[in-house]
């Protein structure tokens, strides 16, 4: 009871303890409820034959200490704090920015939004690929109470993504060629679009080593169930990212830096927040999850290389998924150009509720993939508690991204254009979306759940097929060759997150938590 309550209170409670041979004993009744029990009565795997296994064979599980309600009241409360970390820093990231450009002309705000288009899909998207590695890692070491391991993971992990940015910050510094071509497909005759797009992202080369140590810092305290402490530093980012806006554009007066003054901001507001976030982590440090000087002086290249095998195993199959699904809306948003105007403008307005209606349940998905690995670490049944709070809470939120994408789609469509031909068109996709919500908070959750187990590689795997060898054809078929344009994009994409939601739950109602406890055990 005293370890539920500081549940819900957000303080991490005390990781189980080490379980001894008197103890196994107690723990013996809970685990044969999830092993194979033979004709001999034994809950040892396996025939027969196995029962005469060694107790090497044997992993008990600490009993169940919640409850369902108790774990949707977790869940629920701690989801909060970081759905508004991931809503200020899309503020941050992507609408102060590209505000501010828009004060200067209408070519500045499109070399904004193509500069951060690009800067997106290779910077934070990577990162945040990446660093989910930790959402497993970390949480579960902390689970399991060894606090080094969760330190020496946070540590090694930020020090490879720095080195893993540099080609990207190679390609901000050297874009022009790129941004040169693909605007010669759309502008020919536009030779400033792509000079102010190639200044204005170089300007982001000077922020991937902050972006790296806010992410991981962030993924390093949610860890220890802080979950607060980002919300707090990326609160205070606004009105700083804000101010040095106005200041920047009050006193630069040369044409070229007022340009770039949005992205100066982004990149000085940004490392103050990666500083502020990395005191915070050095301050409330209560379990000495950090490494100190003496220990750092211990560590070698030789054991640091022995360790990034877990890193890539984890992290790229948590890039693909990120990726694989950016770029899936990224080409419908391109084969949407091939359409009348009126469509492409319906579709960027549906496409934005589609973006905010992500948000809450991957906030609940952070949640739940950092609580399942803890959950995993300390070797506790409380998974099955827990378990069936996250399938309430995947119900819940279907409802509710359903119900307010279909029954308010006239009203928050109207709050983007006053075209009656524009609303009409953003009203109907809206309906195709509507119901593409109410399987994708699965997909979200369940992909979570999938990384908080360690099993980034199969929702990865998974992610690929449904968007690519389902989506894009269907899309096609839809979109051209029945002549349904926007709207059959919508429908093909929506068929394939569905079956994607379909397969993802599948996989995470048939886990087999002992071998998944097993395995995770050697990471802890």
């Amino acid at each position: 009871m005293q370890e539920t309550v500081s549940l819900l209170q957000g303080v991490p409670p005390e990781p189980y303890h080490a379980v001894t041979q008197a103890e196994a004993g107690v723990l013996y009744e809970s685990t044969c409820s999830l092993r194979k029990t033979n004709t001999n009565g034994s809950c040892w795997p396996g025939a027969d034959a196995d029962a005469e296994a060694d107790d090497t064979e044997f992993f008990p599980l600490h009993p169940v200490t919640t409850t369902t309600a108790h774990e949707l009241v977790y869940l629920l409360k701690n989801s909060v704090p970081v759905f508004f970390t991931f809503f200020i820093q899309y503020l941050i990231q992507i609408l102060i920015p590209t505000y501010f450009a828009s004060q200067q002309g209408a070519v500045h705000m499109s070399s904004c939004t193509l500069s951060i288009t690009a800067f997106y899909l290779t910077g934070p998207v990577l990162v945040n690929g990446f660093a989910s590695s930790l959402d497993t890692l970390c949480s579960t070491a902390f689970g399991a109470k060894h606090y080094h391991r969760v330190g020496r993971y946070y540590v090694q992990c930020t020090l490879l993504l720095l080195v893993l940015m540099l080609p990207s910050m190679w390609f901000w510094s050297h874009s022009f060629p790129f941004f040169d071509r693909i605007t010669h497909i759309s502008y020919p005759d536009d030779s400033q679009l792509p000079d102010l797009c190639a200044s204005f992202l170089s300007v982001f080369t000077f922020v991937a080593p902050a972006v790296v140590i806010f992410e991981c810092t962030k993924r390093f305290l949610q860890s220890q169930c802080r979950f607060s402490v980002p919300t707090r530093v990326v609160v205070c980012g606004i009105p700083v990212a804000i101010a040095i806006n106005l200041l920047l554009r009050s006193y630069l007066t040369d044409e070229r830096y007022l340009h770039v003054a949005p992205a100066i901001a982004f990149v000085l507001t940004y490392w103050l927040m990666a500083i502020s976030l990395l005191a915070c982590a050095l301050l409330l440090d209560q379990y000495h999850c950090l490494p100190s000087l003496d220990e750092l002086k211990t560590w070698t290249l030789h054991s640091f290389l022995t360790d990034l095998g877990i890193f890539f195993k984890l992290g790229v199959p948590g890039i693909l998924m990120i990726l694989s699904e950016a770029f899936a809306f990224q080409i419908l948003t391109f084969s949407a150009i091939t359409f009348p105007k009126s469509q492409l403008a319906a579709q960027s307005i549906v496409a934005t509720l589609a973006s905010l209606a992500f948000q809450p349940p991957y906030a609940i998905g952070i949640c739940c993939s950092t609580h399942i690995a803890n959950i995993i670490g300390a070797r506790s049944s409380n998974y099955k508690p827990a378990m069936s709070a996250i399938y309430i809470i995947m119900a819940l939120m279907s409802v509710f991204n359903f119900t307010w994408f279909y029954f308010l789609r006239e009203q928050i469509a109207s709050l983007f254009t006053s075209d009656k031909e524009i609303l009409g068109l953003a009203s109907k996709l809206a309906q195709i979306i509507a119901v593409n919500q109410f399987l994708d908070c699965f997909n979200v959750i369940c992909a979570a759940v999938l990384r908080g187990q360690g099993r980034q590689k199969i929702g990865s795997v998974m992610s690929l097929i449904a968007y690519y060898i389902v989506g894009l054809p269907l899309e096609w078929y839809w979109g051209f060759k029945l002549n349904f344009q926007i709207f059959g994009l919508w429908i093909g994409l929506a068929l394939a997150v569905n079956f994607l939601s379909i397969v993802e739950l599948i996989i995470v109602y048939k886990s087999d938590w002992i071998t998944i406890m097993k395995q995770n055990h050697k990471l802890a």
